[in-house]
């Protein structure tokens, strides 16, 4: 137990603390079923190819990536670009089942790392470390523990002390998600670029993923049970294609955004959703995942105590992580305007966009320098 700590969860969140904390040269304990398949795609700024960097898997990341050499928003009812914005830095879309290979094929190669294939179910703490009981009633031993199981995971709700009903909820919009073939796509669906369409009350984000294009599509909730494909893709609609009813979209309810105002009990700290839910509108869940990971390796090779390193990884993304999200909180409800109020804000955006859009990305994004170059 000397020198081990446990991660819980086989996400990307759960997978990236695995490596932090064999890299930073202790023994790991991963607790978690392998994860269902993982569909569609993510969106990697500056910040998470430097979280990659730091975790040694940039290069296996890097081949595996489709780079992105712009951010175009458009109006989704009229088609008209409102903003291109240059992307200078690295930025990039892969696949999601991609990026958790990557992960588990680098631990896997680490020595002193062991898989348990269950869940937690409870924790004990003592003064030397801590007890963990999984579901098959095995007990475990380690120093401490870094929960990356999630919204609806062990960790959350031991950390809060608050049931898993009351640390989520109020879902209000659907994201409705699909991966399709680019050959059954028009050609600009294949462009390297990051698309944002701002219709009224929805929006859309499409990029390419190597051969494919990972589509998603933010509305309310209330309007998924109405043909929400033809009113949102109606006949004159430069995404004609997605109204298709063969298409099969998966829905996922947006929870309510936001970091947990405590990422630390005892010998339980916690990472990825489990710490923080981040909407998606600024694509930085996964970086966000990254970065805590790269965070905690960092602590971790600072202190040979792991309750300091907890605590410093605690404080430093704690306060990071809380802007991250207000601003993915913001930029989601700004896309989700209706209205007057879209249309004033299209023309806000195509008036003075790129200037207001780089600026508000420049604190997000971090390494990327280009954000602070002259428009």
């Amino acid at each position: 137990m000397q020198n081990k700590i446990a991660v819980s969860g086989t996400g990307i969140a759960g997978l990236a603390a695995a490596n932090a904390i064999a890299l930073s040269g202790r023994k790991c304990l991963l607790i978690g079923p392998p994860p269902a398949p993982l569909a569609g795609g993510v969106q990697l700024a500056p910040n998470g190819w430097a979280a990659l960097r730091s975790l040694g898997v940039e290069t296996a990341a890097l081949a595996m990536a489709t780079r992105l050499e712009d951010i175009v928003v458009r109006g989704l009812e009229t088609g008209g670009t409102l903003i291109r914005l240059p992307l200078h830095d690295m930025y990039a879309g892969m696949a999601r089942a991609d990026l958790a290979t990557i992960l588990n094929e680098h631990l896997s190669a680490q020595n002193g790392t062991r898989h348990i294939g269950s869940t937690i179910d409870q924790v004990s703490e003592a003064q030397n470390g801590l007890a963990i009981i999984d579901k098959n009633g095995d007990l475990h031993q380690a120093i401490g523990l870094v929960a990356a199981d999630g919204i609806h995971g062990f960790g959350r709700s031991y950390v809060s002390g608050q049931p898993d009903a009351a640390a989520h909820g109020g879902e209000t919009k659907m994201a409705m998600r699909v991966v399709l073939s680019l050959s059954m796509l028009p050609a600009n669906f294949s462009h390297p670029a990051s698309n944002l369409w701002l219709g009224d009350g929805a929006h859309v984000v499409h990029y390419p993923i190597r051969h494919h294009a990972n589509i998603v599509v933010t509305l309310p909730r209330k309007l998924i049970n109405t043909n929400w494909q033809e009113r949102l893709f109606g006949r004159t609609s430069p995404l004609r294609v997605l109204a298709d009813p063969a298409i099969d979209w998966t829905a996922t309810p947006l929870p309510k955004p936001g970091a947990g105002p405590c990422w630390r009990r005892g010998r339980v700290v916690l990472a990825g959703d489990a710490a923080h839910v981040m909407p998606p509108h600024l694509a930085q869940g996964a970086g966000q995942s990254l970065q805590d990971a790269a965070c905690l390796l960092d602590a971790l090779r600072k202190s040979d105590n792991p309750g300091d390193a907890f605590s410093h990884y605690a404080r430093h993304r704690a306060g990071a992580v809380a802007r991250i999200a207000e601003k993915a909180d913001i930029s989601g409800r700004i896309m989700g305007l209706s209205g007057m109020s879209a249309r004033l804000r299209n023309m806000a955006l195509d008036f003075g966009g790129e200037t207001l859009m780089r600026s508000w990305l420049a604190e997000v994004w971090a390494a990327d320098q280009g954000l602070h170059r002259p428009a």
